[in-house]
């Protein structure tokens, strides 16, 4: 790791908040409309890895369920992510993983927006 980065970043709990069996079972019927929700789009980049720490963006407390919007009917969705420091050389990197990982789960009917947090980035 590089000298001046977050050496001891602060963790967090990770939350429990799951899909429910009936959700999954609805996402199974290939003639059903999948509905997207913020819990879905939390579940995929929970456990995305940060670049500088053997921890995920849930843990570091990088990616929350409360900064995720979707409007599943206008095919938005706007994650905005709050990299550990203030002047974190990652910020570019986190958000390029978190577009790759959305860009290769979801469908192609929805835009994804990547965003980090305001006041949480000094550019």
């Amino acid at each position: 790791m590089q000298e001046g980065l977050n050496a001891s970043p602060e963790l967090h709990a990770e939350s429990d908040e799951q899909r429910s069996a009936n959700e999954c079972a609805t996402e199974a019927d290939p003639n059903a409309r999948d509905r997207i929700d913020s819990l879905e789009i939390f579940e995929l980049i929970r456990g995305i890895k940060d670049p500088e720490h053997p921890h995920t963006l849930e843990q570091l407390n990088v990616a929350q369920r409360r900064l995720i919007d979707v409007d599943d009917e206008g095919g938005r969705v706007v994650v905005r992510f709050t990299p550990t420091i203030p002047h974190c050389s990652m910020a570019t990197l986190i958000g390029l993983c978190l577009r790759v990982k959305l860009l290769r789960s979801l469908p192609p009917r929805l835009k994804v927006d990547i965003l980090i947090s305001p006041g949480a980035h000094a550019s």
